[in-house]
């Protein structure tokens, strides 16, 4: 897919829109909340803008590819809609993951089976397939919400442009997405949802604390982070969880 323009919605400090500009893309921009300070962003501040994702914002352009990993589980279910209009106006494709039940994490208010997020997408006119859960499935230096969470929806009308062995992936509306997390991350995911949400809020924000002091004693190489772009916490809005952050467009209910 030859991508000259990427938006990322939540893109946090920037690191994962900083890494598709190093893969070669030649224009991206982000938005994210107001509680996110412009001076840590990981790209020029030109390619950024404060929006309140879960309410209704207009960039006034499109865009060949828009971004949304690990964001909407931090969005109340009311506001899910309004999300994803977001997206939606802003491109006709979008890569698209959110927590799953269980999953757990700081601020997680609503997370949600893949099936809702794509029944929600039809509802716009967007066709979903599931061609890169398959081929990361085994990729265990990718995260498991990347590995099993991630779908790619395009608007009905829309060209596939040099997808067309997508086809054979999508999924039709009311069909189930199965699952293909290990039996391991399935157990672990019902143990979590047995836990009060307050529980599994504080003990992500420990994991994240721990992960960041782990990664500031020099064991890990930034540059080969286990699961997504350099310098970036793990988890899509994983940043403002590790610093205890409440983010304005994330907020728990």
């Amino acid at each position: 897919m030859q991508v000259e323009s990427l938006l990322d919605v939540g893109c946090g400090r920037g690191a994962w829109l900083r890494a598709w500009s190093e893969a070669g893309v030649p224009e991206v921009f982000g938005v994210d909340g107001p509680y996110l300070d412009q001076k840590t962003l990981l790209i020029p501040r030109a390619a950024f803008e404060h929006h309140d994702i879960s309410l209704p914002f207009d960039l006034g352009r499109t865009f060949d590819l828009v971004v949304c990993l690990e964001v909407a589980e931090h969005i109340p279910e009311s506001r899910s809609g309004t999300l994803l209009e977001n997206l939606a106006r802003h491109g006709d494709c979008v890569l698209f993951s959110a927590a799953t039940p269980g999953q757990g994490g700081a601020h997680h208010v609503n997370e949600r089976p893949l099936e809702h997020w794509a029944d929600l997408f039809a509802e716009l006119g967007f066709r979903c397939f599931d061609a890169i859960r398959p081929q990361l499935r085994q990729a265990r230096r990718v995260e498991p919400w990347y590995r099993f969470n991630t779908l790619f929806f395009v608007r009905q009308g829309a060209p596939l442009p040099g997808l067309e062995e997508l086809l054979a992936t999508e999924r039709m509306p009311g069909e189930p997405l199965p699952d293909l997390a290990p039996a391991c991350w399935r157990a672990r995911n019902a143990v979590i949802r047995l836990l009060p949400p307050a529980w599994v809020h504080h003990l992500a924000r420990l994991k994240h604390r721990f992960q960041k002091g782990w990664r500031g004693i020099g064991t890990r190489n930034p540059q080969e982070p286990a699961a997504g772009p350099a310098g970036e916490p793990p988890g899509g809005a994983g940043e403002a969880e590790a610093e205890g952050a409440e983010p304005a467009t994330r907020k728990p209910t």
